[in-house]
């Protein structure tokens, strides 16, 4: 009985002995040899940001060199695609890329320095203040098309030990256009042995997926909406051009005169723009065609204002109400003026 009991502590101490081996071997691994490779270094990227850690995060990320490496190549794309400005105009942006990449630096780095500390939540809420001033980056986000973005997964490419350099690839989904990407992403070993993301190599070839997958949602939404448009303009001029000829026809003081022109109003003008408000909101719109359909939508809404409030002045005689109608008009003019040119822009750019 002695000899099995003297036994089995044998085996005990032996077992114990290998589990101290196995975790000091294991200790040794992880502070020795884990914590200092790239992959160790992108679950800490990703935990800092879970655990909103904006001083772990700061440890793996050289911000200044992403950062500036980030802004040259969206500088690089909106220099490159003025460029193409038939009328030269565009070549101007060139004096004005280093005060772009100043903003945007800025801009990203606040958005960045947000979204580590307080969440996606931070980015969404700064998007809809817009009394933020020179804190306002959600513009800046659109533009890069960094503020749509779903990872997906990483692995490790490559890692040269000569220049202590590693390559990763990052793959995302850009959920604006709805299309896969693969970041090609490089980090350096720093002295103490850790490693940090410094630069996105192919962020350029992101930027032109990007800007050549709204030139195309671009194209398809004017393309959809042209003859609506253009169907349009018949119509109203037609309209217009009927109660011209009741105004012609006398004086605005005369009550037959003022009755013609609230019946062309009330039963043909105000149902029209009302029809073309909401046969634009019926129209699927990109990312890239919001600002175009904004205005439009905003044209509508200005030209019922004018009308109703030029029927009420009809009615009521008051010049209240003409000059609240006159104002409603000139500003629904001068935002036509405003789609008339970025409609030819657009196709004119669409067209190359």
């Amino acid at each position: 009985m002695k000899r099995i009991v003297s036994n089995f502590k044998i085996k005990a101490a032996i077992a114990g002995i290998i589990v101290i081996l196995i975790s000091c071997g294991t200790l040794y691994w992880y502070f020795g040899y884990y914590v200092k490779t790239p992959d160790y270094a992108i679950k800490k990227i990703g935990t800092s940001i879970a655990e909103h850690d904006v001083k772990t995060f700061n440890k793996y990320v050289d911000r200044k060199a992403l950062l500036d490496d980030l802004a040259d190549s969206v500088t690089e794309s909106i220099v490159h695609a003025d460029q193409q400005s038939v009328d030269g105009t565009g070549f101007a942006m060139q004096e004005y890329s280093s005060i772009f990449k100043k903003a945007f630096i800025k801009g990203f780095d606040e958005a960045l320095t947000d979204y580590v500390t307080y969440g996606e939540v931070a980015v969404k809420q700064n998007s809809d203040d817009q009394s933020t001033g020179t804190s306002d980056y959600a513009d800046l986000l659109q533009t890069s098309g960094l503020n749509n973005l779903t990872y997906n997964s990483y692995k490790l490419v490559i890692i040269d030990k000569q220049t202590k350099k590693a390559l990763l690839e990052v793959d995302v989904v850009q959920n604006e256009i709805d299309e896969p990407f693969a970041f090609n992403v490089t980090m350096e070993q720093q002295a103490d042995g850790h490693w940090e993301m410094v630069k996105v190599e192919n962020f350029s070839d992101f930027l032109k997926l990007l800007n050549e997958k709204r030139r195309q949602e671009m194209l398809s939404y004017v393309s959809k909406t042209d003859a609506l448009m253009t169907e349009h303009d018949k119509t109203f001029k037609n309209i217009d051009g009927q109660l011209q000829d009741i105004k012609d026809t006398g004086s605005i003081g005369n009550n037959d005169v003022r009755n013609n022109l609230k019946n062309i109003i009330n039963d043909n003008m105000l149902p029209h723009w009302h029809m073309l408000k909401e046969a634009l909101a019926a129209v699927s719109v990109p990312k890239s065609a919001e600002t175009l359909q904004r205005l439009r939508l905003k044209i509508c809404d200005l030209y019922i204002a004018y009308y109703e409030n030029y029927v009420k002045w009809l009615d009521d005689k008051e010049i209240k109400s003409l000059r609240e109608a006159e104002s409603n008009l000139k500003r629904a003019k001068t935002l036509e003026t405003n789609e008339t040119d970025l409609v030819n822009i657009i196709k004119r750019d669409l067209a190359k």
